[in-house]
């Protein structure tokens, strides 16, 4: 993953404002592993109980569902290519699969795509609800759903992992941009090619999908790509969401009431009812503390999938962050402190060496148990530090070193 084909990536794009194509952006390399990890998201999806939400089938460009069960019953593994799975699912039709929100299965995965999509995030900046990750794979032909355009506000990276190539095209005309979203979807697929402009995207090539272009992909021989979702959302709806952020999140209480208004007395107003800047207090710590869960997930808006990891008994081992998923605290009580550590919220006793602790983890520096303990106690006992290191292990924001780990979602 080269930074400057990046850097080059986002200016042609306009920083995803425009269409653009960049040339082997997804290294060889990460694209076998990449292939390796949407197994297992192909794998746990298929796993869980409601398999209707998340998952679109396509046989001949018609939607169809019933292969479910059969994809439930006869899940990929990891000694067989997708496509040898594909063949035996589907045969020899023409068929289509999409699967939305991948790093919800796959912890894994979720990081991969984090390290590779970094310099995104360093040119472009982060998203204010985040990313998302979804999959098209089979030999379908174009697109199911005909041209159309990504929903509001979610800009697009469409990475291609082939193995066969990829044709997509692009309508970026005001006449097509100014159409309201979600309002209208053109299937005439052929009559518009001509006004379209083509993209050939080989294997690890990217393609930049503003949210307001109208697209479709080719896809004739089996490939598989992954697209990702940068999701800028409306200014109502964010402001509306943060407003609900702000009710739902446990401030410190104080010993004030509202007094009662006269029957009589003319219409009261927000300042005659309300501390205006206690609400602002309020609404700019909700806004910190969702800026901070994105930061320490990578940017990504779903959270880890907690996991149990086991500290030997001997407490002989050490542990280290990971460079892609920073902890932030978060201090706003004298007795208690947040950490967000992959989008996780984590409660923890307030020490005033907590952040010292942190820097350390976040700068890759390995800490044993014994360092921790030397470091904060007495205010904090044996307890306390196993406790830090077991929230951290089970939402794999930490590395350990001298440990074996058994994972179980």
């Amino acid at each position: 993953m080269n930074p400057s084909t990046w850097k080059s990536f986002l200016d042609d794009s306009n920083n995803l404002s425009k269409p653009a194509q960049a040339k082997q952006l997804v290294s060889t390399n990460d694209i076998a592993e990449i292939k390796l990890l949407l197994i297992k998201v192909l794998r746990d999806f298929l796993a869980k109980e409601d398999l209707q939400v998340g998952l679109k089938t396509y046989i001949n460009n018609v939607l169809r569902n019933d292969l479910i069960e059969k994809m439930a019953a006869n899940p990929p593994s990891l000694e067989h290519s997708f496509k040898d799975w594909s063949q035996q699912i589907f045969g020899d039709q023409k068929f289509g699969m999409i699967l939305i929100g991948l790093e919800e299965y796959s912890n894994s995965f979720a990081e991969k795509m984090a390290t590779i999509v970094r310099p995104l995030l360093e040119n472009a900046g982060l998203p204010l609800d985040g990313l998302s990750f979804l999959f098209f794979m089979g030999n379908y032909g174009f697109t199911p759903f005909g041209i159309h355009k990504e929903s509001t506000g979610e800009d697009g990276i469409l990475f291609h992992l082939g193995p066969e190539n990829k044709e997509f095209y692009t309508w970026d005309d005001p006449k097509y941009n100014s159409i309201e979203h979600n309002s209208e979807v053109f299937h005439n697929v052929s009559e518009k090619l001509n006004e379209g402009k083509l993209y050939e995207l080989e294997p690890g090539d990217a393609m930049a999908i503003p949210h307001y272009v109208y697209h479709i992909g080719n896809t004739p021989k089996f490939s598989l790509s992954v697209v990702l979702d940068y999701v800028n959302p409306p200014k109502d709806r964010f402001e509306n969401g943060l407003i609900k952020a702000t009710a739902a999140e446990v401030l410190l209480s104080h010993d004030e009431y509202e007094k009662p208004i006269k029957l009589n007395a003319p219409q009261s107003t927000l300042n005659d009812v309300l501390d205006l800047h206690s609400i602002q207090k309020k609404m700019e710590i909700a806004l910190t503390r969702k800026i901070l869960g994105l930061k320490s997930n990578g940017g990504i808006r779903t959270i880890s999938n907690t996991t149990r990891n086991r500290i030997p008994q001997s407490g002989i081992f050490s542990i280290k962050g990971k460079e892609i998923f920073p902890i932030y605290l978060d201090v706003q009580d004298s007795k208690e402190t947040l950490i967000f550590a992959r989008g996780h919220r984590i409660v923890l006793k307030s020490h005033p060496l907590l952040p010292q602790l942190i820097g350390q983890l976040n700068k890759g520096e390995y800490i044993t148990l014994n360092s921790i303990r030397q470091l904060m106690e007495p205010i904090w006992d044996l307890v306390d530090a196993y406790s830090l290191i077991e929230q951290l292990l089970s939402v794999e924001a930490i590395v350990t070193d001298g440990m074996n780990n058994e994972n179980v979602r």
